[in-house]
């Protein structure tokens, strides 16, 4: 029984040690989560090839549907 208590015990004494040192950031993790905001900030919005690709998407969206349009009117439904 004895044993088990001292076991329990550092068990326990490790695990608030390791908790304790969660809580403080260091240098580089300071400088990591900047550049983790500076990241998010930058690609919120659209760059100009993003903006390209969805217009080009858009575009051959209304052409398949024309398409479409054009083939039922051919086959007379």
């Amino acid at each position: 029984m004895r044993t088990f208590s001292k076991g329990l015990l550092v068990v326990v004494f490790g695990g608030l040690l390791g908790l304790a040192g969660c809580d403080q950031q260091g240098p580089m993790e300071k400088a990591g989560e900047s550049a983790d905001e500076a990241v998010e900030d930058v690609t919120e919005d659209q760059g100009p090839m993003e903006e390209a690709g969805e217009e080009m998407g858009d575009a051959w969206d209304e052409t398949k549907e024309a398409g479409d349009k054009m083939g039922d009117a051919m086959d007379g439904d």
